[in-house]
């Protein structure tokens, strides 16, 4: 039979379609029993018209001629088209298939590859033969008929730096210090982030899909799947999927050799963990300075009687607590319900676009769990969700101190001092959501931050 290949994606106009119409009529070149196979690839690049033209001749095709259009977004084909054809839906070839037909050529070729080679080359082609034979070819040129793993790695730019999953398990584990240990190495020795930052993100997928007790697939092997099971063993899915999102999120598209992004990545993933375990820890230091209390229930016990009523002496305590509460007396009429606070609040728009202008780390702060929990004539107090993001307003010198004081200073009157602390239960503030682009841009800088 006669095989015609036509690329919809470079000839997608009426004039290539007619052309080919007007082709379709003219016998194959065996005889008359001859068949003539159109192959059109990547149909759904017609334009409207071409496809106009093509339906007369799909609805009725010479005897002699077959069409099979090829596409990867059948829902862009018209529904007027499918409705003319047959449809076949292909699937990626198996790994295990794939390997084995390369291993087959190879045999056939007189090309000698180790069975792992033969594996990364079709890891490499995402189940795609004619990808994994072109690949195969190419190493073959490149390093002769002897093909081992590290020549494979090397040539397809395959190497994995092994820091990235010492980097997801320090993360996993809690180890602050050692993670940013690992990211400073990385940064040291010049490799690219972004690249790091993708190794990264794929073996935190790993080890989720290890935990949710899936196979290896076509990306890990056996034994690599089976030291990830033992890793997350005693690891929460839950902790997993935050690790993994914090490190998906991170941004290093504006400076991609900063770590920054990396790191509060790490940072945030840690002290969340941190945070789920203290409300635990919380109740039981807190009875300690109670315990006074009981004390003077100590000579009730006999009479079970009178210690219900003698419960009133608890009452002072908290007066006691709230006199020594440092946020209190520091800030004037404060708390929800204040005038000033409550206008304060509704300038937030206001003091995040300023502060955006002003520096965009100010602003990327005040957009990742940050809110004004107090104001005064003479004062503005900001909380902060995390201690990590704390600590970055309060760093540099004092420089986006001085910016947020700034902002303070514009929208909300000079003589009010800015002042940060954290607090875990904030009421985050958000600046009203624009369009698309907008909201993205800005969940990513909250997310850098």
């Amino acid at each position: 039979f006669d095989l015609v290949e036509l690329d919809a994606a470079s000839n997608r106009g009426i004039d290539e379609i007619r052309n080919l119409r007007e082709k379709a009529a003219f016998a194959a070149a065996g005889g008359v029993d001859a068949r003539k196979v159109y192959l059109v690839d990547e149909v759904h690049m017609l334009t409207e018209p071409a496809f106009n033209a093509l339906l007369k001749t799909l609805e009725e095709p010479p005897p002699p001629v077959i069409f099979v259009l090829a596409t990867t977004e059948a829902h862009k084909v018209p529904a007027t088209v499918v409705s003319r054809c047959q449809r076949f839906d292909f699937r990626r070839i198996p790994l295990a298939a794939v390997v084995d037909r390369l291993a087959y050529i190879g045999g056939e070729e007189g090309i000698a590859a180790e069975r792992e080679a033969l594996e990364a080359i079709a890891r490499a082609a995402t189940g795609s033969l004619r990808d994994a034979i072109n690949l195969l070819e190419q190493l073959v040129d490149s390093y002769g008929r002897a093909l081992t793993l590290d020549q494979v790695r090397e040539g397809l730019g395959l190497v994995v730096d092994p820091r990235s999953g010492e980097l997801a398990a320090s993360t996993l584990r809690g180890d602050l210090a050692g993670g940013l240990a690992l990211i400073s190495s990385v940064r040291d020795d010049g490799l690219d982030l972004r690249q790091f930052q993708r190794q990264v993100v794929a073996q935190l997928r790993g080890l989720l899909l290890a935990k949710a007790g899936t196979g290896p697939g076509d990306s890990w092997s056996e034994e690599q799947f089976a030291e990830m099971r033992a890793l997350v063993a005693g690891v929460p899915a839950e902790r997993i999927v935050a690790t993994l999102r914090a490190f998906g999120e991170a941004d290093l598209r504006a400076d991609p050799l900063s770590p920054l992004p990396l790191e509060l990545a790490l940072a945030t993933s840690v002290l969340e963990e941190a945070q789920a375990i203290a409300p635990a820890r919380a109740p039981v230091p807190q009875p300690a300075p109670r315990a006074p209390a009981p004390a003077a229930r100590a000579p009730a016990p006999r009479a079970n009687p009178p210690p219900p009523p003698v419960a009133t002496p608890p009452t002072p305590e908290p007066r006691a607590n709230n006199a020594n509460d440092k946020p209190a007396p520091k800030v004037e009429p404060l708390g929800d319900g204040s005038p000033l606070l409550d206008e304060a609040r509704a300038r937030w728009p206001d003091i995040y676009r300023k502060a955006r202008a002003e520096s965009n780390t100010v602003g990327a702060l005040l957009n990742s769990g940050c809110g004004i929990i107090q104001a005064s004539e003479r004062e503005v107090v900001f909380g902060f969700q995390h201690e990590i993001h704390l600590n970055k307003i309060q760093s540099d010198g004092g420089e986006h101190l001085r910016a947020l004081q700034k902002v303070v200073d514009e929208v909300l009157g000079e003589g009010k001092t800015v002042r940060c602390v954290q607090d875990a239960e904030v009421q985050v503030q958000r600046p009203p959501r624009g369009g698309h682009l907008v909201r993205a841009a800005e969940e990513l800088a909250a997310d850098d931050a």
